[in-house]
């Protein structure tokens, strides 16, 4: 099932993010915004692409870190292109790098967002529009 195909009107989410306190801030939003259903969490690159072979609803976005061992980012974006096409990515990091901004949208991101200048609720509100710009 794809965005497009999403009859539950709520933006189905997973994210990938080594950070307990990302982690918490994520979780704790999304189950308190009516707009989002969040569907996987993961510690890192690896655990998400697990999660997601298991999985019988696929999220509609995922929210990835870029450092994460032993799968970073990028390649859990690229792995998420190729085989969840449908699938939106975001980068959230704490890195400005512009290697590693342009790394992440050549993997599939659709952006990258600075974590030290992003709140998560500002990076909801972001992919909610994007959505409905989407659609």
């Amino acid at each position: 099932m794809t965005l497009g195909e999403n009859t539950n009107e709520r933006i189905r989410v997973a994210f990938a993010d080594d950070s307990t306190i990302t982690q918490l801030l994520i979780t704790t939003l999304i189950n308190h915004d009516e707009r989002f259903e969040l569907l996987l969490g993961a510690d890192h690159g690896q655990m998400l692409l697990d999660k997601l072979t298991e999985a019988t609803i696929l999220p509609d976005i995922c929210i990835l870190d870029l450092y994460m061992q032993p799968i970073n980012g990028v390649e859990t974006a690229r792995q998420i292109k190729a085989h969840y096409p449908a699938v939106v990515t975001f980068g959230y990091s704490t890195s400005t790098e512009e290697k590693d901004i342009r790394d992440m949208r050549e993997a599939g991101a659709v952006n990258v967002f600075d974590k030290n200048r992003l709140s998560v609720g500002e990076l909801l509100d972001i992919i909610h529009q994007h959505v409905n710009t989407a659609q």
